[in-house]
């Protein structure tokens, strides 16, 4: 009896130094347009033949949010149909942000199906693997789009991937406006329009 009471107690802990450091990592931010272009560069790997595809999310962080401003597709092994990226091209992918402020953020991948937990393999070979780090699993190649709802959302905390669940989706991701137009009753000007005026 007394074990059971230290083995719950253990993983009562556990669960709870897991949710204090969940509430340390900044809430990362992206714009609609810039996950709408990640799913349209996902599905472009599966134009030709039916594969998965990776976009890495890079951007700033700061202290309690992260904001994605750049994506950045790597030279990915695509040949079996799944993704493998060589320590050379991630090395590519880092070399263009070298004396920028830009940091890795996370990384969105793409499964064939309606399958969005990681694999195995997913766990192990994710290139995004440090604390606080955000991995996304789109289904259908990312043909249909990405409705984070319907995504597998993971994110590394404690050493491995934890899935978070669509509850605390807003905990981890926000979808911020990339551009609005309020303007009512009023055409817009055409570019020719605004030529001949000047």
């Amino acid at each position: 009896m007394k074990k059971l009471l230290r083995r719950n107690k253990k993983a009562a802990d556990d669960k709870n130094s897991q949710t204090r450091e969940e509430a340390n990592l900044p809430v990362l931010h992206i714009t609609d347009a810039l996950l709408a272009e990640t799913g349209n560069l996902l599905a472009s790997f599966a134009e030709k033949k039916r594969s998965e595809g990776v976009v890495y999310w890079f951007g700033l962080e700061l202290e309690e949010i992260s904001v994605v401003t750049s994506l950045i597709v790597p030279d990915a092994d695509t040949s079996w149909g799944c993704i493998l990226t060589s320590p050379e091209a991630n090395a590519e992918v880092l070399s263009l942000i070298v004396g920028t402020p830009l940091v890795l953020l996370g990384q969105v991948h793409s499964h064939p199906g309606n399958k969005v937990r990681h694999s195995d393999i997913d766990n192990r070979q994710t290139f995004a693997s440090f604390e606080g780090a955000i991995s996304v699993v789109i289904p259908y190649f990312g043909k249909k789009g990405i409705n984070l709802r319907r995504c597998g959302i993971h994110r590394h905390i404690g050493g491995g991937f934890k899935v978070i669940s669509h509850k605390q989706l807003e905990k981890h991701i926000v979808v911020i406006p990339g551009k609005a137009d309020l303007r009512r009753n009023s055409e817009p000007i055409t570019e020719l329009e605004n030529t001949e005026e000047k």
